[in-house]
This record gives structure tokens, C-alpha cells and sequence, in this order.
């Protein structure tokens, strides 16, 4: 029912500051599990989601998608703290990565 997610989303979701975001990536990922996930869209309609897996990788690591280099394609990851990067995963998943601190 979309009036009642609408409902959920708006009376439950808020604004987490940067600074939430600006802190050990094991720390985020953790305290991210249970919240809402919500984009307002062109026409106001509301898309959510609750995050219910994270994970955590530091910067050094192989499998942290900045770990070779800096790209055009994980520039994101080397923004301001709270930014998002978007990826697809074996073609169906799309992901949701934090920037790099």
C-alpha cells in the first residue's frame, strides 16, 4: 500500500549530518543497519528501503572498489562523507557504497 509506506518513510526517515558519515567505515556500515534508505523522486513519489546488510572495507583493501586507483567510475567514493556510489552487481544488484574517508 503506497499511502502506507509513504506514511513509514516520512514519519520515520530522517537527515543523518555528515559528520554521521565521517568516522571508521566498520562504524557507518554498523549503525546504517536498520534505516531507511529513501529518494524522493521528479513527481514526489517516495522510493525507500530499509538497509538490512552493509558492509565495510577500508581503502587498503583488495576488495574495496577504490583500492587500485582513482576512476571516473569510483570518483564518488573520494568525495565528501555521506555521498553514495551506485553499482551494479553480477548484472542485477544495484549496491550502495559510501564515500572513502
Amino acid at each position: 500500500d503506497l499511502t502506507q509506506a509513504t506514511s513509514i518513510a516520512t514519519t520515520l526517515s530522517q537527515h543523518l549530518p555528515q559528520t554521521f558519515y565521517a568516522r571508521p567505515a566498520e562504524q557507518v556500515a554498523t549503525e546504517l543497519i536498520g534505516c531507511l534508505l529513501v529518494r524522493r523522486q521528479a513527481d514526489g513519489e517516495l522510493l525507500w528501503g530499509v538497509i538490512v546488510e552493509t558492509e565495510a572495507y577500508c581503502q587498503s583493501e583488495p576488495a574495496c572498489h577504490g583500492y587500485r586507483r582513482r576512476t571516473p567510475s569510483n570518483e564518488t567514493l573520494f568525495g565528501e562523507p555521506g555521498r553514495l556510489y551506485v553499482y551494479v552487481s553480477y548484472g542485477i544488484h544495484h549496491c550502495v557504497k559510501r564515500a572513502l574517508t
